[in-house]
């Protein structure tokens, strides 16, 4: 049976699928995809600006810890520079570097470490204001333990100490060394440490406390309060000086000798030469008390002589011995700066 010549017969579309157009051989077009949905959109928003919140809150906070940081670091690295007697670190960690560095040294350090040294630094809670902050530091000063603020200035991105140093006064400076320096100034700012005075000299004594200890950078300013006067061996000093000079008056011949704090008239006599003797009667170093001038190094007091003078005259032709008494209050005053001491009359 030939099936050639039977007409086709279409299947009957299936439900739901569109009918094709006749004489068309395209397939069928399937429908376009769907775009995304507000609430999408939405969400996405959402999540980018968490995602900024997130970067700017990490910033933020990172930014605030590097800077509390270096406000701790400025005030620990001070006071490690102090305490490990680099004098120049510590000074370039100040705001403000005092004009005054007679005793902001490595050779004042050295000896204020060796007294009490300066340990177990920590540096820990801020305080003050956002321009002026403070930083709470604990350490110990020898045996002592020390708590204290710091105050902090601004210097471009970085943090100096604002006021880290104690003016300590030294009223008798020239007869005085701190720390084994020599003063030009009666107030010098100093460093937390240990500060001790000396005599420069061992013919001065002193009483009183010679030591000051500076236990932080916002103690109130410090004096070294101490009495001078002349050591038992300055006392003796000068009593052999101004007794040594005056037995050379004692010896000599002439009726005035030069330099001397006596001497006798010769108006209207003839003192024959070399006939002069002066002798004394009384002891006038009993009760020997001479003073010092800190400033001046110089002892000055007085002393009484009772003494006679005897020498053989002429008037007229005539010749005869005669003895004058001499009885005097004598001031003295004896420059110790200088060696030998120089004894000078009032």
């Amino acid at each position: 049976m030939n099936h050639a010549d039977e007409p086709t017969q279409a299947l009957p579309p299936v439900e739901g699928e569109p009918t094709p157009v006749e004489g068309s051989t395209a397939a069928p077009v399937e429908e376009a995809a769907a775009g995304p949905s507000p609430l999408t959109w939405v969400l996405s928003g959402l999540l980018v600006l968490a995602l900024v919140a997130g970067i700017a809150w990490f910033a933020f906070t990172t930014s605030r810890a590097n800077r509390e940081a270096s406000m701790r670091s400025a005030a620990s690295d001070y006071l490690t520079a102090v305490a490990e007697g680099d004098a120049e670190a510590a000074l370039g960690l100040l705001a403000e570097r005092p004009e005054n560095t007679t005793l902001l040294t490595h050779e004042v350090l050295a000896v204020a470490h060796e007294a009490a040294p300066l340990t177990e630094i920590e540096a820990g809670t801020l305080g003050g204001t956002e321009t002026a902050p403070t930083v709470e530091v604990t350490y110990k000063l020898g045996d002592e333990p020390v708590t204290t603020t710091i105050p902090l200035a601004a210097d471009g991105r970085d943090w100096k100490v604002a006021d880290g140093t104690v003016d300590l006064a030294v009223p008798e400076r020239r007869a005085l060394t701190v720390n084994g320096a020599q003063l030009t100034e009666e107030v010098n700012p100093v460093f937390p440490g240990t500060y001790t005075a000396e005599p420069v000299s061992d013919k001065v004594g002193l009483t009183g406390e010679p030591a000051v200890v500076v236990s932080a950078p916002d103690q109130a300013d410090e004096s070294i309060d101490v009495t001078l006067g002349l050591s038992e061996l300055g006392s003796q000093t000068v009593l052999d000086a101004v007794k040594g000079r005056f037995d050379e008056c004692l010896a000599a011949t002439e009726s005035r000798p030069v330099g001397c704090p006596f001497g006798v008239g010769v108006d209207g006599v003839e003192v024959q030469e070399g006939s002069v003797k002066f002798a004394l009667v009384n002891d006038p170093w009993a009760g020997f008390a001479p003073t010092l001038d800190p400033e001046t190094l110089v002892a000055s007091g007085t002393f009484s002589y009772d003494m006679t003078a005897t020498a053989t005259v002429s008037r007229e032709g005539l010749s005869t011995q005669a003895t004058i008494p001499l009885k005097a209050d004598r001031g003295y005053a004896v420059d110790l700066s200088k060696n030998p001491a120089v004894v000078t009359w009032s």
